[in-house]
C-alpha cells in the first residue's frame, strides 16, 4: 500500500500528459500511486500513459466511461487504497517537492485544527503561450481574481475552497465526501464545501505550486468562463451560503450594461439631458478605466507589450462568468 494516491482526470491531453506524469514520478516522496483516469480520449493520451506504465509500475490507467471530471475523480477515489489522496490535472505539472510541501504541512497542522485538506497555488508555466501567461497574470490581480484561489499570498492560511489539495482518506470516508457527478464545473468547490460543512478547515500553501497551462485563445477562454459561471450558479443553488457578494458583481455588470445600452438607444431616438446619459454610463467608464489601468500594470510589471491582451481578458472574465451565471438563473 502506497502512502499517497494522486488522481489525474484526463481527456485528450496528449500535449501535456507526459510532463504531468513525469513531474509526479520524480517527487521527493516516492511512496505513491499515480492513477490516471481517462475519459475516452481520442488522441494519443492512453498510448503515452501506457508507455509510462511500462517505465514505472506506480502509474496506473483507469477508464471513465462518463467522461466528466467529477466521475473520473470518484473512480480514482474508489480505486485507491492509500492513506492520503491528492489530485492533479493532465494539463498541469508540479515541482519535485510539491507533495512533500503538502504532506509535511498536513502533518504539522492536523494537530492544531480540524484539518480537512491542504491545497496548492496556481502558477504559470514558463513555456505557456503569451495569451496563457496573460490570463494567469490577470486572475492573480484583485480586479481579475477577487475571492479566488488564484490570488497570491505569502503564508499558509485558511480558505473557503482550494485547488489541487492533499486529503486524508479516513476523513473522506468518515464524512462520506465524494464528488457530485452532476457538477461539470466548480466540482472542487463543491467537494471542499462538504468538508467545510462538517467543521473542517482548508489551508492553502503558497509554495506548493501547480503549473497549469491555460486556454490558448480568447474563444477558448470565453467558453471556459461561461461554463464556470454556469457551474457557479449550480453551486449557489445547492449551497446558498457559498455565494459571496463578489460572485454577483459580474451578473450585475451584465444587467447594468444592458440598461446602459438601452439608455443610449433611447437617447439617440429621443434626445434628453446629456448629463443623465453620462451619469448612467459613468460606472462603465470607470470599469473601462480600471481595465486599462490593470492592463498597464501587467505590461509594466512584465516589461512586455505581449500582455496587452489583458485589455480583453478582464472583460471576458467578468462578462463570460456573468452570462453563464445568468443562463443558469433563467434556465
Amino acid at each position: 500500500m502506497a502512502d499517497i494516491d494522486i488522481i489525474i482526470g484526463v481527456k485528450n491531453e496528449e500535449e501535456h500528459i507526459e510532463r504531468c506524469i513525469r513531474s509526479l514520478i520524480h517527487q521527493t516522496i516516492e511512496d505513491i500511486n499515480i492513477l490516471v483516469v481517462d475519459g475516452k480520449s481520442g488522441d494519443k493520451t492512453r498510448k503515452i500513459v501506457k508507455r509510462l506504465m511500462d517505465e514505472d509500475p506506480r502509474v496506473r490507467l483507469l477508464s471513465n466511461e462518463r467522461e466528466t471530471i467529477s466521475t473520473g475523480r470518484n473512480i480514482g477515489l474508489k480505486a485507491g487504497t492509500s492513506k492520503y489522496i491528492a489530485y492533479l490535472d493532465g494539463h498541469a505539472y508540479v515541482d519535485s517537492n510539491w507533495l512533500e510541501l503538502l504532506y509535511t504541512s498536513f502533518k504539522e497542522y492536523e494537530g492544531k485544527c480540524q484539518l480537512g485538506g491542504v491545497g496548492s497555488t496556481y502558477a504559470s508555466p514558463e513555456d505557456d503561450t503569451n495569451f496563457g501567461k496573460t490570463v494567469a497574470y490577470c486572475v492573480q490581480t484583485l480586479f481579475g481574481g477577487i475571492g479566488t484561489s488564484y490570488t497570491k499570498e505569502e503564508d499558509i492560511h485558511p480558505v473557503d475552497t482550494v485547488a489541487f489539495a492533499l486529503y486524508k482518506r479516513s476523513i473522506l470516508e468518515k464524512e462520506a465526501v465524494y464528488y457530485d457527478e452532476k457538477m461539470t464545473q466548480c466540482e472542487d468547490t463543491d467537494f471542499n464545501h462538504q468538508l467545510v460543512n462538517n467543521g473542517y478547515v482548508l489551508l492553502k500553501h503558497p509554495k506548493a505550486l501547480v503549473y497549469q497551462y491555460r486556454r490558448k485563445n480568447i474563444r477558448q477562454f470565453s467558453r471556459q468562463m461561461y461554463k464556470y459561471g454556469e457551474g457557479r450558479y449550480k453551486l449557489a443553488k445547492k449551497y446558498g451560503e457559498t455565494l459571496k457578494y463578489y460572485h454577483l458583481i459580474p451578473v450585475f455588470t451584465i444587467v447594468y450594461l444592458i440598461f446602459a445600452v438601452i439608455s443610449l438607444i433611447l437617447f439617440l431616438i429621443i434626445p434628453t439631458n446629456f448629463n443623465y446619459l453620462i451619469l448612467i454610463w459613468s460606472p462603465i467608464i470607470l470599469y473601462l478605466l480600471m481595465d486599462v489601468l490593470y492592463t498597464i500594470l501587467i505590461i509594466t510589471k512584465q516589461g512586455s507589450f505581449k500582455h496587452a491582451s489583458a485589455l480583453l481578458i478582464f472583460p471576458v472574465i467578468h462578462l463570460g462568468y456573468g452570462l453563464g451565471f445568468l443562463k443558469g438563473l433563467i434556465s
